[in-house]
């Protein structure tokens, strides 16, 4: 029987600090649903342990385990990658193989390859088993790369016995119940790693997960998708029945998650989310400017009032966790005090207020490369990624923004504005489900390895924490007895934030001298906005397809060549860098580009039927392979690439290159 090390590095960012700090949170955020999801696709003859640096000790060069493994995998985000490594170091030092899976892995592979045995880029359920047996067989590969997205509806229940004395370490126990998201943020990279088409678990296997992990002492159950409710019908029928399930228990669990700002729309889903004992979700509201959520195609923030959508959700007793960002091209020095005031009007009980990023391949990163505006700050991000910026602001300076940065994390962190804002949506409820009145509140203590961790946080906080804490606490447990749990964890929030506030302003100091400094270099990708060699003569052999695929499909025929623009350009802003050839996975990918632009088009078609140019020559399959034509659709792709043309203007010479070909 081979050994397996499972193993997740540990991430201390300022927000984990800041939970130590408080004493009653000592071990991690959340459980490994990971790795536990890992363990429980490994055959039965592989003998399986977990180790999670975040609940357990760190890992060093004199750590000792009771058992030699044969093999060690570990996974992580971007940042988690630099613990990631320096794990890889130890054991490959003690000669045995690592490997690393992950979203970080399959954003930065070549950050990667030197420093591990195996790497595996894209989701990993479909090829982990196959690695295994070229393991067990001695001839396994260096890198693994899964083509297919992995049918959810298959997926086993976690291995969550192989964490059951960890658990109670934990303040939230996952569930993935949905991968993938339906819209096209420009700095988000979700779609790239989990394709634009929600994928969703059986419901039985879901309430079978939440059914073990309440046995086992889990009490805050974490729904942890990039959009919980991407599908309403599914979101829907889990609700339905989740809610006896919950209600069940002699306990029932509270559940959190996220999803987008188009839950206000649907009432059903709210208060079917209320019966289950949802007490707050996290939506990224990201800027109360129009023009701001625009520029990065955050539409649906856009659709209606964001204030008013938010006190909706609030009046189910829901609360809402949002995240905010600082630097969008239209941000200027006036943004910081936008934030407060909106802030206030929403009633927000807890704000994630991070900068704006370029992630490599997403358009957000093209457009910023080619204007010159990126910049290398790998060095300070390992110690705060939330505050730490790699784009240099439009209307400001680095200095104007961080600086307000600052400003604006010390007034979000006012004691009396936040407990008004508490007090004004536990007013404000208006639902109050049978579910809370059952539902026991406990402070959320972790057990430390050496026993239960103690609160001690009353005695950092100034007097006005403490008075607050003490005010809000009488509050809920006499005059809103069903917004007990809701009050509390927005007061633990509160309080990590205010203790890691000291942290995040010196690391925002750091880059204001490192930058004043001149410390700062230009990020200079040369790949940005250029098509790859020889690119022409590999995507002559793929057009045909994709042609046929986009022309069957589009009800608007004449849109077909701005579709295929638009399909090569964010191809290549994904895959550009570095591309040799197509394959399957570059197929597959294109497969789901094209889904997006089809449905973009036919919904466009759809609300302005007869509003479209019916005169418009569209051409053949057989007229889509000419070269010349090949050559010159791929120029307006470089052309939209490096930013030379504006959507209209590619329309209208595609229209002519089209009549000019046929």
């Amino acid at each position: 029987m081979k050994r397996l090390l499972l193993v997740a590095p540990r991430f201390d960012s300022e927000f984990y600090a800041g939970l130590r700090k408080t004493g009653f949170i000592s071990g991690s955020i959340m459980a490994p649903l990971h790795l536990t999801t890992i363990a429980a696709l490994t055959p039965d003859h592989w003998e399986v342990d977990i180790w999670d640096e975040g609940a357990r000790d760190e890992i060093t060069e004199s750590t000792n385990f009771a058992k030699d493994y044969d093999l060690v995998a570990t996974t992580a985000y971007v940042t988690h990658l630099p613990r990631a490594i320096d794990i890889g170091r130890i054991f490959r030092k003690r000669g045995v193989p690592v490997a690393i899976g992950g979203p970080g892995v399959s954003s930065l592979p070549q950050k990667c390859r030197p420093e591990f045995d195996v790497i595996f880029l894209g989701e990993g359920e479909l090829i982990w088993r196959r690695f295994l047996k070229d393991f067990e067989q001695g001839h396994y590969l260096s890198e693994y790369r899964q083509v297919d997205r992995p049918d959810l509806m298959e997926l086993p229940v976690p291995r969550w016995d192989l964490v059951k004395d960890d658990l109670t370490r934990y303040q939230l126990v996952g569930v993935q119940t949905t991968r993938g998201c339906p819209f096209d943020c420009e700095f988000c990279d979700v779609i790239h790693l989990y394709g634009r088409k929600p994928r969703h678990k059986k419901i039985d296997t879901v309430l079978a997960e939440v059914s073990l992990l309440h046995k086992m002492g889990g009490r805050r159950l974490f729904f942890c998708d990039d959009d919980f409710i991407g599908d309403w019908k599914y979101a829907q029928d889990l609700l339905k029945e989740l809610e006896p399930v919950n209600r069940s228990f002699d306990e029932p669990m509270t559940v959190t998650t996220q999803c987008t700002i188009d839950l206000a729309k649907q009432d059903n889903i709210l208060k079917l989310m209320a019966d289950c004992n949802f007490t707050a979700v996290f939506i990224g509201v990201e800027s109360p400017r129009k023009e701001s959520l625009k520029e990065v195609k955050k539409f649906q923030n856009v659709r209606s009032d964001l204030v008013e959508d938010l006190h909706k959700i609030q009046s189910y007793g829901i609360l809402v966790q949002a995240g905010l960002i600082v630097g969008f091209d239209h941000d200027d020095k006036t943004i910081f005090q936008d934030h407060i005031d909106f802030v206030q009007r929403a009633r927000l009980t807890a704000v994630n207020v991070t900068t704006l990023k370029g992630l490599a391949g997403t358009p957000g990163y093209l457009r910023y490369q080619r204007e010159g505006r990126m910049i290398d700050a790998s060095e300070i991000a390992r110690e705060s990624p939330k505050v730490v910026t790699n784009i240099l602001p439009k209307l400001m300076t680095l200095p104007e923004l961080m600086e307000g940065y600052a400003w604006e994390l010390e007034r979000m962190r006012d004691w009396k504005t936040f407990r008004r804002r508490v007090m004004e949506v536990v007013r404000n409820v208006k639902y109050i489900p049978a579910i809370r009145t059952k539902a026991k509140f406990r402070l959320p203590r972790q057990r430390r390895v050496g026993g239960v961790s103690k609160p001690n946080f009353m005695k950092q906080l100034p007097l006005e924490g403490r008075l607050t804490v003490l005010f809000l606490y009488l509050y809920a447990r006499f005059r809103a007895p069903h917004m007990m749990h809701q009050v509390t964890s927005a007061m633990g929030q509160h309080i990590v934030q205010w203790l890691s506030l000291p942290f995040q302003l010196n690391v925002i100091r750091k880059q204001i001298d490192m930058y004043k400094a001149g410390k700062f270099k230009l990020e200079v990708d040369e790949s940005v906005g250029m098509i790859p060699m020889d690119f022409e003569k590999t995507v002559a052999k793929v057009m045909p397809a994709i042609y046929d695929r986009l022309a069957g499909e589009m009800d608007y025929k004449a849109g077909v060549q701005e579709a295929f623009v638009a399909v090569m350009k964010d191809f290549l802003i994904r895959w550009g860098k570095g591309f040799q050839g197509f394959e399957d996975f570059h197929m597959v990918y294109i497969q789901e580009l094209c889904d997006r632009h089809v449905e973009r088009w036919n919904q466009k078609f759809a609300e302005r039927e007869g509003q479209f140019a019916s005169n418009v020559l569209s051409l053949s399959r057989e007229q889509s392979a000419h070269f010349k034509f090949i050559r010159e659709m791929l120029t307006a792709v470089e052309q939209e690439l490096r930013g030379e043309v504006r959507a209209q203007q590619e329309a209208k010479s595609l229209v002519q290159l089209a009549a000019k070909t046929a």
